[in-house]
């Protein structure tokens, strides 16, 4: 099983003349105890204007062990902002390379950040939601971390079956290696993550208090209680026709009463009549009511869609202000490549004058020795020329005697 590692780097004015101790904890701590023959990268994060710059310094992938002390070696000059949540966001998209590997590389993420996101970023909501679909292990070394926020990155860790530490000043290897040794530690091992605690339910926002009016509590309506009456009402019967004179005599029947014309008495609620009106006034009340809650609802939808749009317009210089960025810090590193690529023929050029210059030195001595040899013929020929000269005038006097006589 592979290691996927990706090393987020913090370079956030947060992180200002913290760098030495970045340098410090990744070349002596982190580099001799990591094997680089597996996949993996490097970003650096900040933020201008809440706007966050995520820069791939090395692509996740094969890389080089030097190229990456190189880029540490070389960190920029910290500034801006830090988007600690957007940064982990940015590189759990760079390990989705890896979903057609699922189960053969662990992902794992190394912070090495001061703790604090000044984008209102959450770095615990991010990770858990993130872990859902597959495990990623979070590391951080915290550089100078406050109290609270080294308790968000040891609960991050914890979640996640990583390692949390935090350095506060340079030190020496030993020392180093001593604090760092949990993160070291959880990179060799298995990933075996922890069951996030279920957040808790987000709390509504208290909605504006509308514009209201007091309103009286309707009192109950009253009903009279009464029977139901039934009024049984008998219609009287039609005579009965005389019967014929031959017909024998039938004895009358009485007619039954007609059920079919019962009418009911109508119950109907006894309302209190001096409230009438009273009940009146509350139904215009609360329809008045309703009329400003539907305006005040209109001028807040109006309001929400204008601070959207000012948002919108706001992003787009945002996003223009940060390609810009991004363009002239391109345009920067080219320059600074050349930069050292000159410096570096210059620093041959100053090799070459001063090997010349030795040789040249060495040249100087060797006339120097000969000059004064010179000198010393020199010397020696003045005496010859002046010995002969004596014998000369020596002779010249014993040549005028010889004259004389």
């Amino acid at each position: 099983m592979k290691n996927a590692i990706d090393f987020l780097i913090d370079i956030s004015d947060k992180m200002d003349k913290k760098v030495p101790i970045v340098q410090n904890v990744v070349i002596d701590g982190i580099v001799p105890n990591v094997d680089f023959s597996e996949p993996f990268g490097m970003r650096t994060f900040l933020s201008i204007v809440k706007s966050p710059i995520i820069i791939n310094s090395l692509d996740m992938g094969s890389n080089m062990r030097e190229d990456f002390v190189k880029k540490i070696q070389n960190l920029p000059f910290p500034n801006g902002g830090a988007p600690i949540a957007e940064a982990f966001k940015e590189s759990c998209a760079g390990f989705k390379k890896f979903e057609k590997t699922n189960g053969e590389v662990t992902r794992r993420i190394v912070f090495v950040t001061n703790g604090e996101d000044t984008d209102a970023g959450v770095l615990d909501y991010e990770v858990e939601k993130a872990t859902k679909d597959y495990p990623i292990q979070v590391n951080i070394i915290g550089i100078c971390m406050s109290e609270a926020n080294q308790r968000t990155a040891k609960k991050v860790a914890d979640m996640t079956g990583g390692a949390f530490c935090n350095v506060e000043q340079t030190c020496d290897v030993l020392t180093l290696r001593g604090i760092i040794a949990p993160v070291i530690d959880a990179l060799h091992n298995a990933i075996s993550a922890k069951a996030p605690e279920p957040a808790p339910a987000p709390q509504p926002a208290p909605a504006p208090e509308p514009i209201t009016a007091k309103i009286p509590e309707p009192e109950p309506v009253r009903v009279r209680e009464e029977p139901i009456r039934a009024a049984f009402v008998s219609q009287p019967a039609a005579p009965a026709p005389k019967p014929a004179a031959q017909a024998p005599v039938q004895q009358e029947k009485k007619e039954e009463p007609a059920f079919s014309s019962i009418a009911a008495e109508v119950i109907e609620p006894a309302f209190d009549i001096e409230k009438e009106n009273e009940y009146k006034a509350e139904i215009a009340a609360i329809a008045e009511l309703q009329a400003a809650r539907s305006a005040q609802k209109s001028a807040n939808v109006k309001a929400i869609e204008e601070s959207n749009s000012n948002i919108v317009a706001l992003l787009g210089k945002n996003k223009a202000m940060m390609d810009q960025i991004l363009e002239g810090g391109k345009e920067t590193e080219i320059a600074f490549d050349r930069l050292k690529a000159a410096i570096k023929d210059h620093e041959m050029t100053i090799e070459e004058l001063r090997t010349v210059n030795k040789k040249l030195t060495e040249q100087n001595l060797q006339l120097k020795h000969r000059a004064k040899e010179q000198e010393a013929n020199l010397e020696a020929l003045k005496q010859e020329k002046m010995a002969l000269q004596k014998e000369i005038d020596r002779v010249r006097e014993i040549a005028n005697e010889m004259l004389k006589i």
